[in-house]
């Protein structure tokens, strides 16, 4: 009993102390509380979602009583609940083909996992709208009013740094408005997606994941994916108020799918025979340097692009069957 109860223990306590650690404030703190979904993540693709799901509802209780019950709420929201979620669904298994006599084993889709990866976010900003439209002001009025408190908040700080003409500081704050929520869900989705990759990683290392690994190669995103995206875009261009500021914040998280499809098929051009090596290094070293260089920023665009034609055009199949037929 006590081997069946020690790691849930581990891992709630793990993950509560690297979230709170935020109190510290220093950098290396917030570096810890970023990765707090991991301890959860861990203990779920090892002993099941039933596990991830206990230590979540601890970890919150330990959030609880050091820190207060807003701190615990957004804990079990940002960081328990999608390793859980996320966890159940990658450990649905069927037998292949739906043989009952088979041994092997078809695992849920990666591309499945990537759309639920993006409901998260793009649920979080949904219901935002909805609350902050039912409080009064909305969520734009809300966040801009967050955003002018930063800027001015930065500029005070630091002399200096913030002293742009009016109309260029102007323009930096109208855009951070802008786009704010949807950065912010795109960032979640984003952490999520690598706490869960660690953990799986590391768990394959030591031989204790119950499910194989997913290659980028084979995301396969299902036939509507487009659809709310498309539907997200035409919302941004042709609304106005907080139905206009959904569309225009949904957009950059619906495209998230696309762009890990388009990295994928970087990824399978050049796993493929006589496929070149170094297309994957460059293309990850653009990614990196794009964080120091925004003109190197394009290579997201054009990876979202990728995906978007992989969709259509099935490349990825196509370079598969390619490759089994050399």
């Amino acid at each position: 009993m006590w081997s069946r109860w020690y790691p849930v223990g581990a891992a709630a306590l793990a993950s509560a102390l690297m979230y709170l650690s935020t109190i510290l404030g220093s950098f290396g703190a917030i570096l810890l509380a970023f990765l707090s979904p991991l301890p959860l993540f861990a203990l779920s693709l090892a002993r099941g979602w039933m596990a991830g799901l206990t230590a979540t509802l601890v970890a919150g209780a330990i959030v609880l009583v050091a820190a207060n019950s807003m701190a615990a709420l957004f804990f079990v929201i940002i960081s328990g609940l999608p390793a859980v979620l996320l966890t159940r669904k990658a450990l649905l298994a069927r037998p292949l083909n739906d043989d009952p006599e088979s041994t092997d084993l078809e695992w849920y889709p990666a591309g499945m996992l990537v759309m639920w990866l993006t409901a998260l976010p793009a649920a979080g900003l949904l219901t935002a709208v909805l609350v902050a439209g039912l409080q009064g002001p909305g969520l734009e009025t809300m966040v801009r009013t967050e955003v002018e408190g930063m800027f001015d908040a930065m500029g005070t700080a630091s002399e200096g740094i913030f002293a742009l003409p009016p109309e260029q500081l102007n323009a930096a704050k109208n855009l951070t408005v802008a786009i704010f929520p949807g950065i912010a869900g795109l960032q979640w989705s984003m952490l999520i997606l690598v706490n869960g990759l660690l953990a799986q990683g590391v768990l394959s290392r030591f031989g204790a994941n119950l499910r194989p690994s997913p290659r980028m190669r084979d995301i396969r995103l299902p036939v509507w994916a487009p659809f709310p995206l498309a539907i997200a875009a035409l919302t941004a261009m042709f609304a106005d108020g907080a139905l206009g500021y959904l569309g225009w914040n949904a957009a950059p998280i619906l495209c998230l799918p696309f762009f890990l499809s388009g990295l994928g098929l970087v990824h399978a051009l050049a796993g493929a025979p006589n496929g070149k090596r170094w297309l994957l290094h460059a293309t990850y070293t653009l990614m990196v340097l794009s964080f120091l260089l925004p003109a190197l920023q394009f290579i997201w665009v054009l990876l979202v692009f990728a995906g978007l034609l992989d969709h259509w055009a099935d490349l990825k199949g196509r370079i598969a069957r390619n490759s089994n037929q050399t």
